[in-house]
């Protein structure tokens, strides 16, 4: 990688992790662009050469997180069970929390939602739930949305294979 896109790539990681830092200090309303670059230590022409707005910086983010769920629930042989599966995305969700909780609370629900909507149909292990947007998969994508923040909220007391088993309890027929 050329020694630009490494500076730049660098450039990011800063403003997200000063956005990320500022969220769990202040409201994600009260944060401004000038407070994201004086934390990250980079220049407002920075800042705007990568992102056009806070928001931008979360859906970017969450993009790559939602890239890396695919990457973690594809790496399992197929034929898998579903619960087996359903355990590392849990899995790969207890370890991404923080920023999970982060964006519920700043309100991105909608960003959220739309992210776990593009990942479940494009995981070839739920060949049920097909890549249109039908009404299976959105209602496996809704009781899976629902079902992290009531767990999160929940403080994580049950295990990742703990929650798979009761989630798929429920979705079996959809699978």
């Amino acid at each position: 990688m050329d020694k630009r896109k490494e500076a730049n790539l660098r450039v990011k990681s800063h403003i997200v992790h000063a956005l990320m830092d500022l969220m769990k200090e202040k409201s994600y309303e009260e944060i401004s662009i000038s407070e994201i670059t004086v934390r990250a230590g980079v220049s407002r022409v920075s800042y705007y050469r990568n992102y056009g707005s806070k928001e931008d910086i979360l859906t970017e983010t969450l993009d790559q997180l939602m890239d890396r769920f695919l990457k973690e629930i594809e790496a399992v042989p197929p034929h898998t069970p579903a619960r087996r599966i359903m355990t590392v995305f849990f899995r790969t969700a207890r370890e991404n929390r923080e920023f999970f909780c982060l964006l519920y609370d700043a309100g991105m629900d909608r960003q959220l939602q739309e992210g776990l909507d593009r990942l479940i149909p494009a995981s070839g292990h739920f060949p049920t739930l097909d890549r249109k947007r039908t009404y299976p998969a959105c209602l496996f994508s809704g009781a899976l949305f629902r079902l992290l923040i009531r767990w999160y909220e929940g403080g994580m007391a049950e295990n990742d294979s703990e929650l798979s088993n009761i989630f798929c309890q429920y979705m079996d027929a959809l699978l």
